[in-house]
């Protein structure tokens, strides 16, 4: 996966929304290299959510399907009052790895081997945060499903009430007690297990 951060990002790292409605709209009159722009802004953080939610090995097949779908349905996006892209595409993405998990029927093992880039020159810093990262995971992996996922989209991912809670479907009042929740629960968790968050 090659990023190209031409722009496609503000200095604090939010998406910039009016250059992705110009892309969707350039894509869905049939410019393909819209999509590809729209592919670059998108696909990690896309992969990241997938990768914690399915085993690694089909993480790469479900992100693909994840951007093929949302190809094959692009005319049918609509910007809407409080919508967003971002959250339309991670529907997508969340129902393509709620199906995968429907067929499949097996546990998720989250893969504790992710790499900080930006830091991966200091062994210090690394070392401390694969320990925290690993113990992070561990606790994330005991939590419910639910909670799991809404942890991942809003932290992981760091995706705003209203994606989130329109990924999940869910009203943002739903959403809130769900996260309030989730964060007690991982809270509770990373106390029992001596880990420092």
């Amino acid at each position: 996966m090659i990023i190209n951060e031409n722009n496609r990002q503000n200095l604090s790292g939010d998406l910039d929304h009016n250059l992705i409605e110009r892309l969707v709209m350039e894509a869905q009159n049939g410019k393909v290299s819209a999509f590809g722009e729209i592919y670059d802004i998108y696909v990690e953080k896309i992969y990241r959510y997938i990768y914690f939610r399915a085993e690694k090995a089909d993480a790469l097949d479900i992100t693909e399907n994840t951007f093929l779908k949302a190809w094959e349905n692009l005319k049918k996006y609509k910007k809407r009052e409080g919508s967003t892209f971002t959250s339309w595409i991670f529907r997508i993405a969340h129902n393509l790895v709620v199906d995968h998990h429907r067929f499949k029927k097996d546990t998720v093992a989250i893969d504790p081997s992710i790499s900080d880039q930006k830091n991966e020159s200091n062994p210090e810093f690394v070392t401390e945060q694969a320990i925290s990262r690993d113990g992070i995971k561990k606790a994330l992996q005991k939590l419910k499903k639910p909670y799991q996922e809404v942890l991942t989209l809003a932290y992981l991912n760091e995706l705003s009430n209203t994606e989130v809670a329109r990924i999940l479907g869910k009203s943002e009042g739903g959403l809130r007690v769900l996260k309030h929740r989730a964060l007690q629960e991982m809270k509770k968790l990373l106390e029992e297990m001596n880990i420092n968050y």
